[in-house]
């Protein structure tokens, strides 16, 4: 006994049977082996003279493949640390890059004070890092002193991913995720153009910054 379109829905199920199966081993399939990271502090200068020095807490994964590779930083949220970071870049490790995580000016072993992504301070410290990331012989160079190099990270990382692209023309790629263009305007929303001092305050958000802050003063 056969059925209209028997045939075409046959086929429709060997296609989905074929389809979950790649699935499976896709899913099962490894990556590489799995990416030690080498911890290690970074020193860096910053200030609005270049003047300060701020030691930065960060963990270095060279690529699984060997070898030069591209680079990937990898920032974390506000009140987060380098540890936030550590499945997604053993992962790209992993997958062949070399992978640099650290903690920003204030947060987890990091000396500083936060500035909350401030051209003066958190945007020099990452312009620290791919200077620190262009002399590793595992990253892949675009140029002297020019690393292949993208930023990744959300909310509080997302930020420094735009703001390092925008100051540092060494920076080839950035994938900044849940992040604000403008802080104030994010925390006094203002949809009638007035400015964000005529906004309606996002209470709650302010509230988790600044608690959030104040723990590590």
């Amino acid at each position: 006994m056969t059925f209209p379109g028997g045939r075409r829905a046959l086929a429709i199920v060997v296609t989905l049977v074929i389809l979950v199966a790649g699935g499976v081993a896709w899913a099962l399939w490894p990556s590489g082996p799995a990416a030690q990271g080498r911890d290690l502090v970074i020193p860096v200068v910053d200030g609005p003279s270049g003047d300060q020095r701020v030691d930065l807490d960060a963990t270095f994964y060279p690529p699984a493949s060997g070898g030069r590779a591209p680079a990937v930083l990898l920032a974390h949220g506000f009140g987060g640390s380098k540890d936030s970071m550590r499945e997604q870049a053993e992962r790209l490790a992993g997958r062949g890059y070399a992978v640099l995580t650290w903690s920003a000016r204030g947060f987890g072993r990091s000396t500083g004070q936060i500035a909350l992504n401030s051209p003066d301070y958190e945007v020099k410290d990452v312009r620290g890092l791919v200077d620190w990331l262009a002399a590793r012989p595992e990253v892949r160079l675009d140029a002297p002193g020019d690393p292949r190099v993208g930023i990744a990270g959300g909310s509080y990382g997302g930020a420094i991913a735009l703001m390092a692209a925008a100051y540092d023309s060494r920076v080839d790629a950035i994938v900044p995720q849940i992040t604000w263009y403008d802080l104030a305007d994010a925390l006094f929303p203002d949809a009638s153009g007035a400015g964000p001092a005529n906004g309606v305050f996002k209470k709650m958000w302010a509230g988790i910054f600044f608690s959030a802050a104040a723990d590590r003063l």
